[in-house]
């Protein structure tokens, strides 16, 4: 990582400091001979030493935690293979369950719209926006429990 890269990193990392403690803290970077440092590591560090409850983590892309699981996939580990089966069909079960209360309440409305409202296209359009909201929700939800898996894997050191 170059020297920017790397202080800029670790500038928005201590984000939770005053202006004036931030740069004090970048001070000590500023003339390092090697720049191959984790700016969330560093920022733990800054934020122990002054006593600070501030726990950095490094943001994950979903690609980032595909090639994650996929490289522990490839470890050919029986017990990471388990577990990751295990995942996916606990991800398939959590899908299928919050699918139900959209269900309930699709159905709910679309009665009230067959009592209210006799108008197909309305309800054809509230049909296909309660099915595109579920569609959204169901991904948000795969891709948070794909990104914990791989912080997961990433924290164990596999």
């Amino acid at each position: 990582m170059d020297k920017e890269k790397f202080l800029k990193e670790l500038k928005y990392q201590l984000r939770y400091l005053n202006k004036e403690t931030i740069d004090e803290e970048l001070k000590n970077y500023e003339n390092l001979p090697d720049y191959n440092l984790k700016p969330e590591d560093e920022a733990n560090k800054i934020y122990q030493k002054r006593g600070l409850n501030v726990k950095v983590t490094k943001k994950t892309s979903l690609f980032d935690a595909i090639s994650k699981i996929i490289d522990a996939i490839k470890s050919k580990n029986k017990k990471i293979i388990t577990d990751l089966v295990l995942f996916f069909v606990y991800i398939f079960i959590l899908i299928i369950l919050i699918k139900i209360p959209f269900i309930y309440i699709r159905d709910t409305i679309s009665s009230i719209f067959s009592v209210l409202v006799n108008n197909d296209i309305l309800y054809t359009i509230w049909s296909l926006a309660f099915e595109l909201l579920y569609a959204i929700t169901a991904i948000l939800i795969f891709i948070h429990l794909i990104k914990n898996k791989a912080k997961d894997y990433e924290n164990a050191g596999i």
